[in-house]
């Protein structure tokens, strides 16, 4: 490849494989077969590629570290969405430090952890211009929201394509007058959620409406805003919920307004929690694959840490439907 520096990116293109296991296969490291490490390391001599210094220190030396920034670990998601950044984050030998922005802004937050890492990963939702000056310069990578800043990247969910399958085999398979629970912040404060656009940009392709009924993220407020919804609309029979924690409290106030599930409500969180399966019936969800969020914000990372992207870069995770019992 002549005229241009040959790149990770370009070694992995050429043995179809993600950066992350050239990453692996060049430092001899674990978690990959005989058979890619043959072909990655065929593919890096047919290039010419010359891994970087700073990249073979960052798989190899254990003080490479990231941190994850995340709104709670008291939510699920939250928690099962640390767990598979951990194991993408071992898996190239890198230390991860998880904070929350519970009892600290996520600004404050940040601001502490670019002294003790080389970049971070989690949810945010200050401006923009506020996360890269707090960052003094290490890449950041959100997670469901879009970036524009050069070292600021996103691992965007496409809940337009993975609301449109839901909504499409719900109305398929007979659901008619539909209602949503969103989420808003516990002070009072409600900005319709992405997943609330989505939601309603799939049922207007039907000639659909439905009414919304805004919570904060538990189950006890998520209970109480299905019974204010059903109250004023006793006729809906399909309930999307803002998350599946959220989906177990409208599932356990349905049961004590002694509403069966699914013949007189379907109710649908978004997640796609294990804990959904425990409910009774199950609870079917618009289902996010933590783990490909988190290799993909890894991917970023590695690259973003080669100097390998420019500007601002992201990847796509799409939600799709899990049924269970609950629709």
């Amino acid at each position: 490849m002549t005229g241009k520096r040959v790149t990770i990116t370009d070694v992995a293109a050429a043995a179809g494989v993600s950066r992350q296991t050239v990453t692996r296969a060049m430092n001899g490291m674990s978690e990959i077969t005989a058979s890619t490490r043959e072909r990655v390391l065929r593919a890096s001599e047919e290039l010419g590629y010359r891994p970087s210094r700073f990249a073979s220190n960052l798989a190899r030396q254990k003080h490479h570290s990231l941190g994850v920034i995340l709104a709670t670990l008291r939510n699920p998601y939250y928690t099962d969405l640390a767990a598979d950044i951990l194991d993408m984050a071992g898996g190239l030998g890198w230390q991860t430090t998880i904070a929350t922005s519970e009892n600290e802004s996520e600004i404050e937050v940040l601001t502490s952890l670019t002294s003790q890492v080389d970049a971070v990963v989690g949810y945010f939702e200050a401006p923009e211009s506020e996360i890269a000056r707090a960052a003094r310069g290490i890449p950041v990578i959100f997670i469901e929201r879009s970036a524009t800043l050069p070292n600021i990247h996103s691992v965007q969910l496409d809940f337009d394509q993975g609301m449109a399958g839901l909504v499409e085999h719900l109305v398929a398979t007979g659901a008619r007058r539909f209602g949503m629970i969103d989420s808003r912040n516990a002070a009072g404060t409600y900005h319709p959620t992405a997943r609330r656009a989505s939601f309603e940009k799939a049922l207007a392709t039907l000639g659909i409406q439905a009414p919304v009924v805004a919570s904060p993220e538990s189950l006890q407020s998520a209970g109480a805003a299905f019974s204010e919804l059903h109250g004023r609309h006793p006729d809906i029979d399909t309930v999307v919920v803002f998350n599946d924690m959220m989906a177990m409290g409208v599932m356990q106030q349905a049961h004590a307004m002694r509403l069966r599930i699914p013949d007189d409500v379907r109710i649908v969180g978004t997640d796609g929690l294990h804990l959904g399966a425990l409910m009774s019936p199950p609870l079917s969800t618009l289902s996010i694959d933590r783990h490909a969020i988190s290799e993909a914000a890894g991917d970023l990372i590695t690259a973003a840490l080669e100097d390998a992207l420019i500007g601002s870069s992201s990847r796509v995770v799409v939600p799709s439907p899990l049924w269970r019992g609950s629709s």
